[in-house]
């Protein structure tokens, strides 16, 4: 987690050597829920959540690399089964994303790239008061996901957008997400 804030300091500090090159950099703090299946308990099922987060797109408007970091924390209580789950989860997103204009005021993007996800799930038997925690490590799942973006004023937009991410199971992750863009650099 700290090389991803020692990379969002880099790209910030950076921003003047992109405003010379027509580039830009763009910074967008994050909110939204997604829609995910939780492997822990078994059998998995899903559970909607919300989470909190920051993006960051270097680039030129039609194509910019963008790297997102977000956190939720979660309870799930499951009576019927004596259980109470709590999740802690960190996402990390990397990938591409090309913004098309339909007016000054008004553009649309798609983004796609890889999703890792690091978990940890503390699932406590409310009978017995045993505990069990699960950590299985760091899994990469691609996404794809669009969205819109209205410009409030030259350096800032409000953003909206749904990505969904293939984890392999029989329906993918789906993540509904609002942001605020600042962007350092030239703006096109």
């Amino acid at each position: 987690m700290h090389k991803i804030f020692f990379l969002l300091s880099f790209l910030l500090l950076a921003s003047s050597v992109f405003a010379q090159s027509g580039a830009s950099i763009r910074f967008e703090p994050l909110f939204g829920v997604e829609h995910t299946q939780n492997q822990y308990p078994e059998p998995a099922r899903y559970s909607t959540r919300s989470f909190f987060g920051l993006r960051a797109l270097a680039g030129y408007t039609l194509l910019s690399a963008e790297l997102e970091v977000t956190q939720s924390n979660d309870r799930r209580d499951y009576p019927s089964e004596n259980l109470k789950v709590e999740d802690q989860i960190r996402r990390a997103m990397v990938g591409l994303r090309s913004t098309y204009a339909l007016s000054n005021f008004l553009g649309f993007f798609l983004r796609a790239g890889a999703r890792g996800t690091e978990e940890k799930n503390t699932i406590t038997n409310t009978n017995t008061s045993v505990v069990e925690v699960k950590d299985p490590g760091i899994k990469w799942d691609p996404y794809a996901g669009t969205g819109l973006q209205i410009a409030l004023a030259q350096n800032f937009a409000l953003n909206a957008g749904a990505t969904w991410v293939f984890t392999g199971a029989a329906k993918p992750d789906v993540q509904y997400s609002f942001g605020f863009t600042v962007k350092f650099g030239q703006v096109r």
